[in-house]
């Protein structure tokens, strides 16, 4: 990266000054070299844009061989860009890519070829994007569905609201870093014998979700583009994201698309002395057994959090899957501090044995998520 950009400064003064003086000349090379990294440390940022990051295939058969993409994309900054390489995640998938610097203004593409030779199964690939100026790579993403036989819209999209049809109930983000803002492009079809209009409203804040088209024609498929912004939401941990779909201006009622994901900090700006200075937790234990409890009593314990780093810890969510567990817990333990863990269990509903996982959220680089394990039996 850094030869290939120094060549191309230096040169230049190869040629304009070739009769100078050795000191001056090792003079002109170290102050171009000193420019150079400078220029470099400034273009610690997005450099290029892409026209998408995620391509769907859809349905494709196996028999129907290779298919191909692209990903174009254009140099917005104003230093020359070259695509380092780029790294797929499975051999099945292909990737060509510009090899020339592409100047200020100019664009570039990536092809992919994937080689569908890998059996009936949903798939999703990733290519990880190396490209000069950038302090982290671009992550593209190939995905679709292979089937070994043809099969109906309705059993490609079994989940039917009022005539727009999903392949499932859920649409999950996985872990989303705190101030970034994440896409994810599904298929839908309409199942019914009608056009119908997709619109959707009471989104809870931060949520957005745009049909490409709004308008779709019976038996048709259309795609779903659901944005997720952080900026916009106080959000920690797993956070489900409220949405009413309407088709034809009617409410769907009875069902529900659950969106979620799970919304941790964002460490990737941080440099080595900020990781080191960093907070980092360590608990006493990690796990406590109730033993055998009666319905009905309140099962209560608590885990002792030391913060070993540099910098306050922040606890920013104490979750679980459990609606009948509750916790109280410090928002912040100080460098060299304990904190305490609460946590409280209604057992009125509950019997058997049983496991409960308490997630500590936090801000801690090395241990951004912590769990606790609370198991035991509860009799009648």
């Amino acid at each position: 990266m850094w030869s290939q950009q120094f060549g191309i400064i230096t040169n230049k003064y190869l040629i304009i000054d070739q009769d100078m003086k050795g000191a001056t000349y090792i003079r002109i090379i170290i102050t171009t070299i000193a420019l150079t990294f400078c220029s470099l440390i400034y273009s610690q940022q997005q450099n290029i844009k892409f026209n998408k990051t995620v391509h769907n295939f859809g349905d494709i058969m196996l028999n129907s061989g290779h298919h191909t993409c692209s990903f174009s994309f254009e140099n917005i900054s104003s230093q020359p860009v070259v695509i380092q390489t780029v790294i797929s995640s499975c051999g099945c998938t292909k990737p060509e890519w510009t090899k020339k610097p592409i100047m200020p203004g100019e664009k570039g593409v990536i092809d992919v070829t994937f080689l569908n030779d890998q059996g009936p199964y949903p798939f999703d690939k990733s290519l990880t994007v190396y490209i000069t100026g950038e302090s982290k790579p671009i992550i593209l993403r190939m995905k679709g569905v292979a089937h070994e036989k043809m099969k109906s819209l309705k059993e490609l999209f079994p989940e039917n609201y009022n005539g727009l049809s999903f392949r499932k109930s859920y649409i999950d983000f996985g872990s989303i870093a705190k101030d970034d803002i994440n896409n994810e492009t599904i298929e839908v079809a309409n199942s019914s014998n009608n056009t119908i209009e997709v619109s959707f409203s009471n989104l809870k804040e931060g949520l957005s979700i745009n049909p490409n088209p709004i308008i779709i024609a019976a038996k048709e498929k259309a795609e779903l583009t659901f944005t997720i912004d952080t900026h916009k939401s106080n959000d920690w941990g797993k956070t489900f994201y409220n949405n009413q779909i309407e088709v034809n201006g009617n409410r769907v009622t009875g069902k529900e698309l659950k969106i979620m994901a799970s919304v941790r900090d964002n460490f990737s700006n941080l440099s080595k002395e900020d990781k080191e200075n960093a907070p980092l937790p360590m608990a006493g234990s990690s796990s406590f057994n109730f033993g055998e409890v009666k319905k009905g009593n309140e099962i209560k314990t608590s885990f002792r959090v030391r913060n070993l780093g540099r910098q306050d810890l922040l606890i920013h969510k104490v979750e679980s899957e459990f609606s009948n567990v509750n916790s109280k817990y410090p928002a912040k333990i100080a460098s060299g501090q304990t904190g305490i863990i609460e946590i409280a269990i209604n057992t009125i509903q509950e019997i058997g044995e049983k496991t409960y996982i308490v997630t500590i959220i936090s801000n801690s680089p090395s241990r951004p998520v912590m769990n606790f394990v609370i198991t035991g039996l509860i009799v009648q």
